[in-house]
C-alpha cells in the first residue's frame, strides 16, 4: 500500500478553502425587552413597574411601552397600562430606556388589584411597540413575599377623669378601661409578633412609659387578666388603670403592629384627654 503524503502548504490551502466557502452567519438581534422587575409598596399601596426597553428593534422605532397586569392570577384578562420614559408617573430618570410607573393599588385604576390577603405571586408581562409590531416579554411571575401586618380598628374612650384622692393614704383610687385594637397579617395571626401602642403627652411633649411599648393581647384573659375577651380572634386588648396621680392632658396613643419577620404596620394614632 503506497501513502502519499501532501505538502503542508497544500493542507493548509485546502482548508482556507472550505472555511470560505462557509455560509456567512447573521448576527441575531437581542430581544428589546430586559430587566422586568415589579415591586409592592406596601407603605403607599402601589405597584411599581419598570423594564428596559430598547428604542429600536428590526430597524423599526419605539412608539409605546405598556404593562399588561394580571394581578395574582395569570387568567385574569389584563389591565393594560402605559409605562414612561420621561420622569413622571413615578419614572425615576428620564431618557435612560428604563420604562416605569407607580400604580395605585385602587380598584378605580385596574381591575386586578392584590387583596390584603395576598400573599403568594402576581402575574406581569411587558409590551413594546414598534410601528405597530407587538412585542411582548414573557408571561413574569413576582412573588409578593412577606406583606406587612395592617392595623384595623382601634377602640378607646376619647377621655377619662382621673379619680379623686383617696382619705386613706395607704389606698389608691383608679379608674379602669378597655383599649382594643384589631389586626391582620396576609400570612396568619400566627405570624403577628405583637400590638402595641406608645402614650405621647402634647402638653409635655414627652413620651410616657420611658417611651416603651404598652402591649395589647390576644390571649382570652378576661376581665380578670389582660381584658381580651376571645383568644386568637384577631382583636388585640388591655385594661388600662389610670390612678389619681396620673398626669391630666391630652395625649396621643400611637398604636402598630409588628411580625415575626420584624415588618412594622402603619401606625394608627388616637387621641385620649385624662381630666
Amino acid at each position: 500500500m503506497t501513502i502519499k503524503i501532501y505538502p503542508l502548504s497544500s493542507i493548509i490551502s485546502l482548508c482556507l478553502l472550505f472555511i470560505g466557502c462557509e455560509e456567512p452567519q447573521s448576527s441575531k438581534e437581542p430581544f428589546p425587552i430586559t430587566d422586568v422587575n415589579f415591586d409592592y409598596l406596601q407603605g403607599s399601596n402601589k405597584l411599581f413597574v419598570s423594564a428596559m426597553v430598547n428604542n429600536t428593534y428590526m430597524n423599526t422605532s419605539l412608539d409605546s411601552v405598556e404593562v399588561l397586569w394580571k394581578g395574582v392570577d395569570q387568567q385574569n384578562t389584563s389591565d393594560t397600562l402605559k409605562l414612561f420614559d420621561d420622569g413622571t408617573k413615578g419614572d425615576i430618570l428620564s431618557n435612560d430606556n428604563i420604562f416605569s410607573r407607580r400604580i395605585p393599588n385602587s380598584n378605580s385604576i385596574i381591575s386586578n388589584i392584590i387583596p390584603s390577603g395576598a400573599k403568594d405571586s402576581v402575574f406581569l408581562s411587558v409590551l413594546g411597540i414598534y410601528n405597530n409590531r407587538f412585542i411582548e416579554s414573557d408571561l413574569n411571575p413576582f412573588i409578593l413575599g412577606n406583606i406587612h401586618p395592617k392595623i384595623g380598628a382601634v377602640v378607646l374612650p376619647k377621655s377619662v377623669d382621673r379619680p379623686s384622692s383617696n382619705a386613706d393614704p395607704n389606698i389608691m383610687n383608679t379608674v379602669k378601661f378597655s383599649v382594643t385594637a384589631s389586626a391582620s397579617d396576609a400570612n396568619g395571626l400566627d405570624d403577628i409578633k405583637r400590638v402595641f401602642f406608645r402614650s405621647y403627652h402634647v402638653g409635655l411633649d414627652s413620651m410616657m412609659n420611658n417611651g416603651n411599648p404598652i402591649l395589647l393581647l390576644d390571649d382570652g384573659g378576661g376581665s380578670n387578666g389582660s381584658g381580651d375577651l376571645q383568644k386568637g380572634d384577631g382583636t388585640f386588648s388591655r385594661t388600662i388603670s389610670i390612678s389619681e396621680t396620673a398626669l391630666q392632658g391630652t395625649y396621643h396613643w400611637i398604636f402598630e403592629a409588628q411580625d415575626l419577620s420584624n415588618a412594622y404596620s402603619d401606625t394608627a394614632k388616637r387621641t385620649i384627654v385624662v381630666k
